[in-house]
C-alpha cells in the first residue's frame, strides 16, 4: 500500500521537488548576469531577415548560466552529504556518477529549452520581450526533461517512485511560480527589461 498521503508528506515532496529542479530553475536566472558577447546564432538570419535567436542568447550566457546552475546542484549535493541528510550515493538525483550527469543535463537542458523557446518565438514573429504564455514559463522545463530523458531509468526513483508522482505532477506549477518570481526579481534589479 505505501505510506499515507498527508499535508506534511506533500509539503516534504514539494520541497524535495524544488531542490531536484534547482539546477533547471536557476540556469536562466544566472545567464543574464554572466551573459553578453557573441550571440549563439552568430547574427545569422532567416531568408526574411529575422534572427534565429537574437542578441539576448549568447554563448557566454549559455555556458555561464549552465555552469553556475550545475555548480549550485553540486553544492547542494555536498551540503546534504556533509550534514548527513543524503549521502552522495543516495542523493536526490540518484547515486554517483548518475547524480552529477543528471544535474549537468538539467542545467544545460534548461537553457537549451529557453533557446528553443526563443527560436519558436522568432519563427512566430514574436518581438523580443513580447509575452508568450505557456512557452515563456515552461520552455526551460521542457528542455531539462528532454536532456534527462536519455538517462531513463536513472531518475525514476528520484522523480516518480513512491509518492514522488505528486512532485512530478506539480512540476509545471512549480516551474511557472519559479519563472514568475525569478523574472520579477530580475526586473526589479534591472537585469530584465520586462517582468515576465
Amino acid at each position: 500500500m505505501g505510506d499515507p498521503v498527508t499535508i506534511g508528506s506533500v509539503l516534504a515532496i514539494l520541497f524535495k521537488t524544488i531542490l531536484i529542479l534547482l539546477p533547471a530553475m536557476t540556469a536562466n536566472t544566472f545567464a543574464p548576469f554572466l551573459g553578453g558577447g557573441l550571440p549563439v546564432d552568430m547574427g545569422r538570419t532567416r531568408r526574411d531577415g529575422r534572427r534565429y535567436l537574437g542578441d539576448g542568447k549568447t554563448w557566454r550566457g549559455f555556458i555561464g548560466g549552465s555552469t553556475a546552475a550545475a555548480l549550485l546542484g553540486f553544492l547542494i549535493l555536498v551540503l546534504m552529504d556533509s550534514t548527513g541528510s543524503a549521502p552522495f550515493d543516495d542523493s536526490l538525483w540518484g547515486p554517483t556518477p548518475h547524480n552529477v550527469i543528471l544535474i549537468t543535463a538539467m542545467a544545460v537542458g534548461s537553457l537549451f529549452g529557453d533557446m528553443l523557446g526563443s527560436f519558436i518565438k522568432r519563427a512566430l514573429n514574436r518581438p523580443r520581450g513580447k509575452r508568450t504564455p505557456l512557452l515563456d514559463q515552461w520552455d526551460y522545463l521542457i528542455g531539462a526533461a528532454l536532456f534527462i530523458l536519455p538517462f531513463y531509468p536513472w531518475w525514476m526513483d528520484a522523480l516518480v517512485e513512491g509518492q514522488m508522482w505528486i512532485g512530478l505532477a506539480s512540476m509545471p506549477l512549480i516551474a511557472w511560480l519559479a519563472h514568475t518570481i525569478a523574472n520579477r526579481i530580475g526586473y526589479w534589479i534591472g537585469v530584465k527589461k520586462e517582468p515576465w
